[in-house]
Order: structure tokens, then sequence, then C-alpha cells
């Protein structure tokens, strides 16, 4: 069961909170900054869940579409 709120909202937010991670991320490599411990500390838990959580629901997806032969 899915709440379509909810997948319209995850949907529309995650894609913009990773390219802020990522534009602040190659913003400071190429300036040569260190960012502070704080902004990893949310930013690779964060991204790590949603590549996660993506990862385990195309698995789980796949599974259930799978025609038995």
């Amino acid at each position: 069961m899915s709440n379509w709120v909810l997948d319209i909202l995850r949907g529309a937010i995650r894609p913009i909170v990773t390219v802020i991670f990522a534009a602040v991320i190659a913003q400071a490599v190429t300036q040569g900054t260190e960012l502070p411990t704080q902004f990893w500390s949310l930013a690779i838990p964060c991204i790590a869940w949603w590549f996660g959580e993506r990862t385990v629901r195309h698995i789980k997806d796949r599974k259930e579409s799978k025609i038995p032969t």
C-alpha cells in the first residue's frame, strides 16, 4: 500500500536535496575548502539511505514482476 502524496513529495524532494548536496561537495572540491563535519554527518547517511532504499525497491519490484515459466 502506498500513499500517492508521499510518493509525489519523495519524488520531488529527493532530487532537489541530492543536487544541493552534490553542488556543495563539487564547490568545496573545486575551491579546495574543507566542509564541516556536520555537513558530512548529514549528507553521507542521507544519500546512502536514499540510494539503498531505491536499490532495494528496484530489486523487490523485479522479483514481483517476474513471470514464472
